[in-house]
C-alpha cells in the first residue's frame, strides 16, 4: 500500500472521517466538519482523533489574532478610527490591551477580547468568535511546554482552580 494511502486510512480509522486534509504554506492542515453538543467538545474530539492517528496538532486556525487594520475591516471603520479607540483618544476607554504590548512595530489583538468591547461599549453588532477556539489553542500550546517547565503542576493547578 502506498505510504500516503496508509496515512489516510490511519486518519479515517482514528475517527477523522469528517475531515478534509491538505497542505497550506508547507504545513499539513485538517478542516473538520464535526458536530457535537458544543464547539469545545467538537474540538476536543477532533484533537483526540488526530492524536490517535499518531499526529501532533499544533493549533486551531481561528482568526482570533488581528492587527488594527484587520479589526477596522471587520467593523467597517478606518484603521485610524480603531487606533484612536485603542489609544483611548476616542470612545469610552478601556479598549482591550494588545497581545504583544511591549513590542516595537505591529501590535496584535485578540478578536475574542475586542469584539465584546465593540458590542458592549459602542453597541456595534459584531460577530464574536467562540472563546473555545482561543482556549483550545492555549491548551495545545500549554501541552507542548508542559514537559519543559519545572513544576508545571503548579500552573496546571492554577488552571484547574
Amino acid at each position: 500500500m502506498h505510504h500516503e494511502a496508509a496515512g489516510v486510512l490511519r486518519l479515517f480509522d482514528a475517527g477523522c472521517d469528517d475531515a478534509a486534509f491538505g497542505v497550506e504554506r508547507g504545513l499539513a492542515v485538517a478542516e473538520f466538519d464535526r458536530e457535537d453538543d458544543s464547539l469545545a467538545k467538537a474540538i476536543a474530539s477532533a484533537i483526540k482523533a488526530v492524536e490517535t492517528a499518531g499526529l501532533v496538532p499544533l493549533r486551531i486556525i481561528d482568526e482570533d489574532i488581528l492587527t488594527l487594520a484587520d479589526i477596522a475591516d471587520r467593523i467597517g471603520q478606518s484603521r485610524e478610527s480603531v487606533r484612536r479607540y485603542a489609544a483611548g483618544a476616542r470612545g469610552p476607554g478601556g479598549f482591550p490591551p494588545p497581545v504583544n504590548p511591549g513590542r516595537e512595530g505591529t501590535v496584535v489583538y485578540r478578536w475574542s477580547e475586542v469584539a465584546p468591547w465593540f458590542r458592549d461599549q459602542l453597541g456595534l453588532d459584531v460577530e464574536e468568535a467562540d472563546p473555545a477556539l482561543a482556549m483550545a489553542n492555549l491548551v495545545l500550546q500549554a501541552r507542548r511546554y508542559r514537559d519543559r517547565v519545572r513544576h508545571a503542576s503548579a500552573l496546571h493547578d492554577l488552571l484547574a482552580a
